[in-house]
């Protein structure tokens, strides 16, 4: 019974600290590139043509599940109560990547457009996340 009430009031204190402000920068964050992802391929004109038509498309997809199962891990290991830049610069970077083998292989499709602009948000995001570290220690 005392192990449990250790762990409750573990669990409060760290809501008390600002556990859910981080939780909620890190939702933010997801929600914002998803609203923006969807936004964007409203307006913009990217095309028909599709990566897995072009002779690059298993770099494409090794790269890409390389990049989202590291990403996925940190998501499992961090503490999401701290600020982890690492986090958002690994999405960016799946962006930047996913941009760069759009750009190359079908470049006429015009999705690198909207990968990129989804770089520069994660990019952003991860400046953030600096800021508040600066700012806090």
């Amino acid at each position: 019974m005392g192990l449990l009430f250790l762990t409750c009031r573990s669990v409060f204190l760290k809501l008390k600290r600002g556990m859910a402000l981080m939780e909620g920068l890190y939702s933010f964050m997801l929600l914002t590139i998803m609203v923006v992802r969807w936004i964007l391929y409203k307006v913009t004109d990217v095309g028909e043509e599709e990566m897995r038509d072009t002779p690059g498309y298993k770099r494409y997809l090794i790269g890409s599940w390389i990049l989202m199962i590291v990403i996925i891990a940190l998501i499992w290991m961090i503490d999401r109560s701290e600020p982890y830049p690492l986090w958002p610069f690994l999405v960016t970077l799946a962006f930047c990547f996913r941009g760069y083998m759009e750009w190359k292989h079908i470049p006429e499709a015009r999705r690198h457009r909207v990968s990129m602009i989804l770089a520069t948000i994660s990019f952003s995001f991860t400046g953030l996340m600096i800021l508040i570290l600066l700012l806090k220690y």
